[in-house]
């Protein structure tokens, strides 16, 4: 892989890598289940069988965007990092000339690619079945871009503490669960109250920015709200890359 690489520009080799990446994920079986066809499968099913008026709807898409988030990109993301590093790919690669951050975007943007297109399938789906349209769009581009942000950074940090690509089943497992959760509860608690302190669990913004894109009410108002779940995301998403960041080394135990 690395000779492919020679003789190109930077970006050009990250993207070279990057549709290398996808089409190793694409052809894993295994991980193609459990986290492509799984999350479309859970999303469709809640979609159909949760209801669809304006007091449960909300629930129904944090539902989607949290598997979504916590299957199709951290954990599919998780798998690919440590096999990757597991293979030492991660450490032959960089004598191809790809910078340390370009040759993770690569390999992450297999990921990244599912995480998006099963947002976009989720949306269609919705639309299609009579769902409510978000009427706070600012709130929707801050889940979009701090959920993703966030799960990047979890991905990172759970790579370095999973020795084989196979126990990423089991590492991922409570940070899905965690997300699940969080998000479904900033859903269904009052507005106001001591319970929205949950947002400073991992994955609450999630909740509270898919409560914000359908009206919902918060204690801190739209504004305030939007800019408070996103900053909690942004803020678990720099703890994670941070953790990632101090406890990895390109070496040959770790890739």
């Amino acid at each position: 892989m690395t000779t492919a690489l020679a003789g190109t520009g930077p970006a050009q080799k990250v993207t070279a890598l990057a549709g290398t990446e996808l089409t190793l994920v694409v052809r894993n079986r295994t991980l193609a289940v459990s986290s492509v066809l799984l999350p479309i499968a859970l999303g469709v099913f809640w979609a159909f069988s949760l209801g669809r008026g304006p007091e449960v709807w909300p629930m129904v898409v944090a539902l989607q965007v949290a598997v979504t988030l916590g299957m199709g990109l951290y954990v599919t993301g998780t798998q690919t990092l440590v096999a990757r590093r597991h293979a030492r790919v991660l450490q032959r690669l960089r004598t191809s000339g790809i910078s340390d951050g370009g040759l993770l975007l690569a390999t992450l943007t297999p990921a990244l690619a599912i995480a998006l297109a099963q947002l976009v399938i989720f949306a269609v789906i919705d639309v299609v079945i009579g769902g409510q349209v978000p009427s706070n769009w600012p709130a929707l581009v801050a889940l979009v871009l701090g959920g993703i942000a966030l799960m990047v950074g979890a991905a990172l940090a759970t790579s370095v503490v999973t020795p084989t690509p196979e126990r990423a089943q089991i590492t991922t497992l409570p940070m899905v669960f965690l997300m699940l959760g969080a998000a479904i509860a900033m859903v269904l608690i009052p507005a106001t109250g001591w319970l929205q302190a949950l947002l400073l669990v991992p994955g609450a913004g999630v909740g509270m920015l898919v409560r914000l894109m359908f009206g919902g009410e918060v204690g801190l108002g739209p504004t305030l709200g939007t800019i408070a779940a996103t900053a909690s995301l942004l803020v678990w998403a720099a703890v994670f890359i941070r953790l990632a960041a101090h406890r990895f080394r390109w070496d040959p135990r770790n890739g």
